[in-house]
């Protein structure tokens, strides 16, 4: 009886000892919390762990925990809460995920710097309600390596799931790993030292994007400041004002003294109509920058893009002229600086600019002069020759003197012309539609379409087949409103030019089709019933005719009712 009872309290204190909390839980249970997650409705979406790993709220935990997440907040063993601020890098394949949070009380667990031999100890951990420590213990059984420098610990049995995403220590209290799985008969635990794998990069890993845009929170900025400029430009292309607003707000505050920051949060400043801030950015912009040419540059085009793109609301401070001083000072620095190809390529570049800014200012004679100048010696453009039709077109200049210059650009194109010459050549042939030289303006709709390999589309043949209709150029002008109806059917204006011009060469059961088809589209256009019933009229289907004419004058068509007067007497 003595030696069972011995043999009972034996067991007892064994079973004491390996479930006695662990002499380093206390030293660790604050860099230890819970984290929650919401939906984008503010509901609560996961529950989880999470632990510190560096100063300054830099947190990790396991990345199912943030998956879907708009939000998260993170809850302290005595209650406190702080918001996560932004997440940090992210590992679908090893769902682990690395975040900031908002807080400057965080205590960073101590890390292990080697690998764990085998049969080591190693302690799962977590703090629940009232600072409770919760453990279990086991073993290393087995180790493998990912990356070839981090370990993936097999345990020498399995864990509880809820413990997935717990911190795993060793018995000197260093951080190890996050238990990350349980397969079989054991559980699995990722090195700790993996989480330094994960940031946020310019171009990120397949695994880093796909799981980061999985999560809707916002995201931090790359470790340079180089590389964090190419992460918010590709960003700019795709995130909300809002969110953009974000990032650049925090590279901002890394790195104030960076004048390119603020040039690029003027551009969502300006989106949002705080004009305000946006030309203060603009003023900090110039200020910091060392290339003083180039911030004039860049400023100027700013403003004249706001004045082009985004006339209304107007901003007082923002006028042509102020985006033109701009631009005049970019020209001025720049000529102070030393001779080279690059000063001499950028001086091109600022009155190319203050060029277009003179036409949307409507000085159409300074923006002409200039490009003239810009088109003396080895600068020859065929571009400024175009901007100086646009520019004669909108002074008033005739018909002719615009087409003057787009001759100087093929010109300058030489032969054969190349396929960039296309738009010179198209823009030629509608001004001399314009003028009423339709077999010349057909040639060059013809040439559009060879330089372009015929790849053009529905709508370009039915111009061509309007000048065609203008210059007696009937048989082509059918040809060409079929093509664009067998590449866009559904396009009621087609089969109603289709009927006018069958109609015209008397090709009556066509035109009657045409009309028809055009109604099986869209039953509301007036021009279909006008010329279906003159259609059926020249057949003699006086009954069918006289509807389809009334249908037209009931739709409020004044030359249906003159037909119908006409015919029907």
């Amino acid at each position: 009886m003595k030696k069972y009872l011995i043999l009972s309290l034996s067991l007892s204190l064994m079973t004491m000892l390996a479930f006695a909390q662990p002499k380093f839980a206390s030293k660790v249970k604050k860099g230890i919390f819970s984290v929650n997650t919401y939906d984008k409705d503010g509901n609560l979406l996961n529950q989880g762990t999470a632990f510190y790993v560096g100063e300054n709220g830099d947190a990790v935990a396991d990345y199912r925990i943030f998956k879907g997440a708009h939000k998260a907040v993170a809850v302290g063993a005595d209650g406190r809460q702080a918001d996560v601020e932004y997440v940090a890098g992210a590992d679908g394949i090893y769902s682990l995920l690395r975040f900031r949070v908002n807080t400057k009380n965080s205590v960073a667990l101590p890390l292990a710097s080697a690998f764990q031999p085998m049969e080591s100890e190693l302690f799962v951990l977590n703090i629940a309600e009232k600072g409770k420590v919760q453990h279990e213990q086991a073993a290393v059984a087995d180790t493998s390596l990912i990356q070839g420098k981090y370990a993936y610990y097999g345990l020498n049995k399995k864990l509880d799931d809820k413990m997935i995403g717990w911190p795993v220590f060793n018995k000197e209290g260093q951080l190890v790993g996050i238990l990350h799985s349980a397969i079989g008969d054991k559980s699995y635990v990722l090195d700790i030292r993996f989480y330094e794998t994960l940031k946020i990069e310019a171009i990120a890993s397949s695994s880093a994007a796909i799981a980061l845009d999985n999560i809707f929170m916002p995201k931090g900025l790359p470790e340079t400041a180089e590389e964090a400029l190419v992460y918010l430009y590709f960003k700019s292309q795709t995130a909300t004002n809002e969110e953009y607003m974000d990032m650049v707000n925090r590279f901002v505050a890394a790195y104030p003294q960076n004048a390119e920051g603020y040039l690029r949060r003027a551009t969502p400043l300006i989106d949002l109509l705080r004009f305000d801030e946006a030309d203060r950015d603009l003023q900090q912009h110039l200020a910091l920058t060392d290339d003083k040419a180039e911030g004039h540059f860049k400023v100027g085009s700013l403003i004249y893009d706001k004045l082009r793109l985004q006339p209304e609301p107007a901003y007082e401070a923002w006028t042509y002229d102020v985006a033109i001083q701009h631009m005049d000072k970019a020209i001025e620095l720049n000529q102070e600086k030393a001779a080279g190809e690059e000063v001499q390529e950028n001086a091109r570049r600022y009155k190319v600019m203050k060029a277009q800014m003179l036409v949307n200012a409507e000085r159409y004679d300074a923006a002409i002069a200039l490009y003239e100048a810009l088109n003396e010696g080895d600068g020859r453009s065929p571009s400024y020759y175009y901007a100086i039709s646009m520019a004669r077109e909108g002074r008033g200049d005739s018909i002719s003197a615009v087409i003057e210059p787009l001759d100087s650009a093929l010109a300058l194109f030489g032969t054969p012309l190349p396929s960039e010459a296309a738009n010179y050549i198209i823009r030629r042939g509608q001004l001399y539609a314009n003028m009423g030289k339709y077999r010349q303006a057909v040639q060059d709709y013809n040439q559009f379409a060879y330089l372009l390999n015929n790849k053009v589309s529905a709508a370009f043949y039915y111009e061509r087949s309007q000048i065609e209709v203008n210059g007696r150029m009937y048989e082509p002008a059918l040809n060409d409103i079929n093509k664009a109806i067998e590449m866009s059917p559904r396009t009621p204006l087609y089969h109603i030019e289709k009927a006018s011009l069958t109609l015209r060469v008397n090709l009556l059961d066509d035109c009657i089709s045409a009309c028809e088809a055009a109604i099986a589209l869209n039953p509301n256009i007036v021009d279909s019933y006008r010329i279906l019933g003159y259609a059926q009229l020249q057949k003699e289907d006086k009954e069918n005719a006289r509807a389809n004419l009334q249908k037209a004058i009931d739709m409020g068509d004044e030359n249906a009712k003159k037909i119908l007067d006409t015919y029907f007497k």
